[in-house]
């Protein structure tokens, strides 16, 4: 995947959308970080269809389908201490 400063991606911007066209991704950074992916339309389509076949699950969805029974996840995560009561000065 070629990658473009902003200004060149700007400065070029027809051979920026020939090369997504033709298939091939082009990431333009900003500040020597990626910022944006160009990708042609027909390949959009096709990644947001894959994406959007199953509704994306929630947090919690997520978890409850965590592969792990409870008796499993007891004994393997981290044990917590009970609150403790921390006394605070009274204030005048």
């Amino acid at each position: 995947m070629r990658s473009w400063l902003v200004k060149d991606a700007r400065a070029h911007l027809s051979e920026l959308m020939e090369a997504a066209l033709d298939g091939e991704p082009q990431r333009v950074t900003r500040r020597g970080k990626g910022a944006v992916v160009v990708v042609g339309e027909d390949d959009w389509a096709r990644l947001t269809a894959r994406a959007s076949r199953g509704r994306a699950r929630s947090f919690g969805e997520h978890l409850a389908k965590f592969p792990l029974s409870r008796e499993e996840w007891d004994a393997v995560a981290p044990k917590r201490a009970g609150m403790t009561s921390v006394p605070l000065p009274d204030r005048d």
